[in-house]
């Protein structure tokens, strides 16, 4: 019994830590006290008013250029959540554009991924979308933290249940089934999300 308990204890714990560890941003405290909550939609609303405010966005990548004086990012902004994550089943909110002063990799930050933005408004910059022209807001990056899946397995003790035995010859009675007390092994595969800071 004492043995069962302490497993118990030790799966709340295991369980706590994953979820607790889960929950903070992935930009920097400093950074975070200079943001400001200016939406996208603010921003493409009032060209120019908030040039050089610090804010923090995200969504999903677009595409990856880079040029001669850096790196932009293309992004579909979405929602972000408690730990600073696009929401990626949320509605789009607009595009914007991230930009760096060095080379980003392609194939690190690639098409459909998920990525938190924190930097400085520069202003808007307009390009041809389709048959259209698309004023993107644009973010002079000061930190860049693509989010990368991570699957977790965890091999549980075996436990007391109660369960169906299987079918079989019982002495003295013949075939049959019987209901009881069997054994089980917890096993649980999840899938989490963890930032990955781009210099």
């Amino acid at each position: 019994m004492k043995a069962h308990s302490e497993i118990q204890i030790l799966l709340s714990a295991t369980v706590l830590a994953a979820l607790t560890g889960c929950a903070t941003s992935p930009i920097s405290a400093p950074l975070r006290k200079e943001a400001r909550n200016v939406t996208l939609t603010q921003e493409a609303q009032n060209p120019g008013a908030y040039k050089g405010t610090v804010v923090i966005w995200g969504g999903r990548v677009i595409q990856t250029v880079n040029e001669t004086n850096g790196a932009a990012i293309y992004v579909l902004g979405l929602p972000l959540d408690g730990r600073d994550k696009p929401d990626p089943h949320a509605a789009s909110l607009g595009r914007f554009i991230a930009r760096s002063r060095g080379f980003i990799d392609p194939e690190v930050c690639g098409r459909g991924c998920l990525v938190t933005v924190a930097g400085e408004i520069e202003g808007q910059q307009t390009e041809p979308l389709q048959k259209v022209q698309y004023a993107y807001p644009v973010v002079t990056i000061r930190e860049l933290h693509i989010w990368i899946k991570v699957r977790h397995h965890y091999h549980g003790y075996y436990q007391p249940a109660p369960g169906w035995y299987y079918p079989g010859w019982y002495r003295g009675y013949g075939p049959g089934w019987g209901m009881g007390w069997g054994w089980y092994y917890p096993d649980w595969v999840w899938d989490e999300d963890y930032p990955v800071s781009v210099e």
